[in-house]
């Protein structure tokens, strides 16, 4: 303790020229480190500095490495300041190997005298005074700063340690930061050519969509696919591309208006391929932001965060060996994009709060009911993660594209329906047939659904009629349910209050939120 406390009082401007001349070293590094964009060049410098002003005969700059003896010289400089040769050779292996493994700093007055001389590399070098001490980055010892002199004993001294220190740590950050960039700059080339790559996939794989050649029918699929009602030219287009991808692990990007049927289709892909022995788990993330759709994808560890009171091995990893499915991906926080792509590029998840990574496998197909070149125009969604969900891309097409399937749709539902009653399905007249065909459904398959399901319960086992179909222009295409996120969170209040009557509590409970919630939102509405 004591001589940190003398060390803090010279820093103070007690201590004698040279100890200010130490200090004024240690701001002028400081100011060179700020501008400095050569990792080489400041080191020297710093090595240079630590010589004269120790009065050291040479000076090492000793960074660790994977390699035997554990490390190996960036800078090697003598008191002339010129390199010095073969480095290698000229320091002593058990000093390095010692300061290394403990951590600690070390100083000699003469080496050939105390317990340093029983190593027969000091006796070789014939040293004589030693100062070492570590570059430290938190408990990590990236390397070391090592000077010597062979002619002079007692050169150097105790005191002398925490100045060194102070040089060794201006040596840690140096390493520390440049090694930061060598690693972003590696990944950034990395994905540099991944994208490329993805890019060529997805324009090719749009040159054969685009091609204008006949449709094969439902027979030619490898795999069935029943949950895909229809046999429209729109519908089988689609089932043949995904019939040739259901048995790979490409990720798969599908985008359609909402209630064209993409959670299906995704469902599709999974049950038709190898992974259908694993979980199918999906996730809307527009339903979910921020720390809490982190902790839903990535998991966390208990404590992470107020609430936490377990571990939880979160989505990508409960999805292993199956896929995951990420619903309305553009309205992703465009942070929690840059870590999902981290993530799916080195296949591995770190959990929220936690400093361990586990390694993830899962097929990821994602959707989105907007434009994702436009999402990524307006800066929603990230062009990188764009490229890495998209290397498959495939359109769901709109009910009003695929007319053809309107009644088999219709009869695949009405089957349901008498199925779960446990009671024969009605045929579907020509008049309500007709009258469905009559509609838009901007809704898609969706809205037809839930139509149907509607004038069942009215027909309560009876035949179904026209005249129990909502009227047409209940939900003409121009109020259909927006696409814009903030649009639709005000298209589903208008309807939850004109479904309650202007009620707003009963309103708030048919949105499945506090009144206190609706209350604010409708606040907002008006000021804006």
């Amino acid at each position: 303790m004591a001589r940190w406390t003398n060390f803090l009082a010279r820093l103070r401007g007690d201590g004698g020229d040279g100890e200010r001349q130490r200090w004024l070293a240690i701001l002028g590094l400081n100011r060179q480190l700020a501008t400095a964009n050569s990792r080489a060049a400041v080191l020297t410098v710093l090595v240079d500095e630590s010589v004269r002003l120790f009065g050291a005969e040479r000076g090492f700059l000793i960074a660790r490495a994977e390699e035997a003896p554990g490390f190996r010289v960036e800078v090697a400089r003598s008191l002339d300041r010129e390199p010095v040769a073969n480095p290698d050779r000229k320091l002593s292996l058990t000093i390095a190997q010692r300061v290394l493994e403990q951590g600690e700093g070390l100083y000699s007055e003469d080496a050939q005298t105390d317990l340093l001389t029983a190593s027969q590399s000091v006796a070789d070098l014939r040293l004589r005074s030693v100062l070492c001490m570590p570059l430290r980055v938190g408990d990590q010892v990236l390397g070391l700063l090592y000077l010597d002199h062979r002619f002079q004993s007692g050169a150097f001294g105790e005191d002398d340690l925490p100045w060194l220190m102070a040089f060794a740590d201006q040596g840690a950050i140096v390493l520390h930061l440049h090694g930061l960039i060598a690693e972003n700059r590696q990944q950034a080339e990395q994905l540099t050519e991944q994208n490329a790559g993805l890019r060529a996939t997805v324009a090719a794989q749009a040159r054969v969509l685009s091609d204008a050649e006949p449709v094969p029918g439902r027979n030619e699929l490898r795999n069935a696919m029943p949950a895909m009602i229809g046999n429209s030219k729109a519908l089988l287009r689609t089932l043949h591309v995904l019939d040739r991808v259901a048995d790979t692990d490409l990720p798969v990007l599908l985008t359609g208006e909402s209630g064209t049927g993409k959670e299906v289709a995704a469902r599709t892909l999974h049950t038709s391929s190898a992974r259908r022995r694993g979980q199918f788990v999906g996730i809307n993330v527009a339903a979910i932001q921020g720390e809490l759709l982190a902790s839903e994808l990535f998991g966390h560890v208990k404590g992470a965060f107020t609430g936490a009171d377990r571990e939880r091995p979160g989505l990508l990893r409960k999805a292993a060996g199956g896929t995951l499915f990420l619903d309305e991906v553009t309205e992703m926080d465009l942070e929690l994009q840059a870590k999902l792509l981290r993530a799916l590029a080195e296949r591995k998840v770190r959990p929220v709060g936690s400093d361990r990574e586990f390694a993830i496998d899962v097929r990821v197909i994602a959707a989105s009911n907007r434009d994702p070149r436009a999402a990524i125009a307006d800066g929603r969604l990230r062009e990188d993660l764009y490229f890495r969900l998209a290397v498959v891309t495939l359109h769901l097409p709109p009910l009003r594209e695929r007319s053809d399937d309107l009644v088999a749709l219709a009869q695949h539902f009405v089957a349901q329906f008498a199925a779960e009653q446990g009671v024969p399905t009605p045929e579907l007249s020509e008049d309500f047939v007709a009258a469905l065909r009559a509609r838009s459904w901007p809704g898609n398959v969706r809205q037809l659904r839930n139509e149907l399901q509607r004038v069942w319960a009215l027909a309560d086992g009876a035949a179904l009629k026209a005249q129990w179909l909502s009227p047409a222009d209940e939900l003409p295409a121009t109020q259909a349910a927006p696409t814009d996120l903030a649009q639709l969170e005000q298209w589903a209040i208008d309807r939850a209050l004109e479904q309650a009557g202007g009620n707003k509590a009963e309103a708030a409970r048919l949105l499945g939120i506090g009144r206190r919630t609706l209350y604010d939102k409708l606040a907002n509405r008006q000021q804006s």
